[in-house]
């Protein structure tokens, strides 16, 4: 066979197997799945973004969520002037809903029969006789911080500072008052503090207050420089005083813990049911809407300079954190262990992390609920814009104690979760159901035998 028959042949073969069904079906398969891969990418790759697109939202609504629960106060209270700004006539004194009687009163009403129906009765019992703990916190929150107060008062007046005088009074009642009921509580809760030893200065704070926040507000008037002769003054009507603030924080409390004592489990569902803290708050934020509605009205508000909202602010947060520094210190005396020895006395009067949370809070805070109808009882032959500039500095200092407390709480938490000697505690109570257990055993075995 020549060489050119055989070329032929071959190049024949090569055309039949290139022709051929099998051939051509494994090439189209090819094609087929590589355009079949192609398109199953291009479907999965929306997918996947529909995917992370709706994983994004449900992150950006659980943090939304989250913030929202935490925040949801302070958030009410920018409603709460934003409806003061915009229809004054609603919640003002003398008004269209008479804010004086149906806020004012019963707001007050509300939120101290609540704090009354909150309160163990049997915590109230077992930490009424910490009498140091109770005394520092009384001490900062009526003594401390007032008479601080008025140092800087007088200073700002030494220096000829460029402040309204009405700042000076307002500043004088809002460190006068006495510590909240709820908001400390809930924030040494949420801090894993001693919520018991909160709850009980709280009250206790708020029943001291009818009596010391009067008399102090009396002290103070006494000077001349402070209360210029001639200016809006406040009436030291203690039979008034004691009257109004009776009957709408003593009384409501008092019927709180009676009702709280008789009918404990039905007062606690019902707590549990209907949210007693968050109806708490609700009556606190139309007390403040009451009251921006009276400084709006008599456009109060509009006479004060920004260097006067300034100053009340940064003056505020100042005492505020002076307050928790103080109460801190002296909750937990420092001492240099490593050059001194410590005394005794020291290592006794120092209190654990958690009474040292419940001590910064309540003895730093200060009450709008309390406040407020304290300046309206002082103040009553006073116009109501009077009022509501007097409250302003109580209203900024509950709210930066409300947000700088908020932040306080993981620190303090971590703080409370690193102290060794609860630490030690843990390692107790893990140890004792274990003898306890050991000594069961003991005594089963020992019956076995004489049986």
């Amino acid at each position: 066979m020549s060489t050119t028959e055989t070329i032929q042949i071959a190049a024949i073969k090569t055309a039949e197997e290139s022709s051929s069904p099998s051939s051509s079906l494994s090439a189209s398969s090819k094609i087929d799945f590589s355009s079949t891969q192609t398109t199953n990418e291009q479907t999965q790759q929306p997918q996947q973004q529909q995917q992370d697109q709706a994983s994004r939202l449900q992150k950006a609504k659980k943090v939304a969520y989250t913030l929202f629960v935490r925040y949801w106060f302070l958030l009410g209270l920018g409603i709460v002037i934003g409806l003061a700004w915009a229809f004054p006539q609603v919640g003002k004194a003398n008004g269209d809903i008479q804010a004086q009687y149906t806020v004012k009163w019963g707001a007050v009403i509300v939120i101290f029969l609540l704090s009354g129906l909150g309160l163990e009765v049997s915590t109230m019992l077992r930490t009424i006789l910490r009498w140091r703990l109770h005394l520092i916190v009384q001490a900062i929150n009526f003594i401390l911080l007032p008479f601080v107060m008025y140092g800087i008062v007088r200073f700002f007046i030494s220096v000829h500072a460029n402040l309204d005088t009405t700042v000076y009074k307002g500043w004088m009642i809002a460190l006068s008052t006495s510590t909240t009921v709820s908001s400390n509580a809930i924030m040494t809760r949420n801090a894993n503090g001693n919520d018991g030893a909160a709850l009980f200065n709280a009250a206790l704070g708020n029943v001291l207050g009818i009596f010391v926040s009067p008399a102090l507000m009396t002290a103070f008037q006494n000077d001349p420089i402070v209360f210029e002769p001639g200016t809006d003054r406040g009436n030291p009507d203690y039979l008034s005083v004691l009257k109004t603030l009776g009957s709408t924080v003593l009384a409501p409390l008092v019927v709180g813990q009676i009702i709280r004592y008789l009918f404990s489990a039905r007062v606690k569902y019902l707590a549990a049911k209907c949210r007693f803290s968050i109806i708490n708050s609700l009556a606190l934020l139309c007390l403040v809407w009451s009251v921006f509605c009276d400084g709006v009205a008599s456009d109060a508000f509009t006479k004060m300079t920004g260097v006067d909202i300034v100053a009340i602010i940064f003056v505020d947060i100042f005492m505020y954190l002076f307050g928790c520094a103080a109460c801190l210190f002296v909750a937990r005396l420092p001492w240099p262990t490593r050059y001194v020895k410590e005394p005794k006395w020291i290592a006794k009067w120092r209190f654990s992390r958690k009474d040292a949370v419940a001590i910064m809070y309540c003895g730093a805070t200060k009450t709008v609920s309390m406040g407020i109808p304290l300046i309206n009882v002082l103040y009553s032959d006073s116009s109501y814009g009077v009022v509501g500039v007097l409250s302003l500095p109580l209203l900024m200092y509950h709210i930066c104690q409300l947000f700088i407390g908020n932040f306080q709480v993981p620190m303090l938490k971590k703080w409370i979760e690193n102290d060794p000697a609860e630490d030690d505690i843990l390692d107790n109570t893990e140890v004792l159901p274990t003898r306890e257990a050991a000594e069961s055993i003991q005594l089963s075995t020992m019956r076995r035998r004489a049986n």
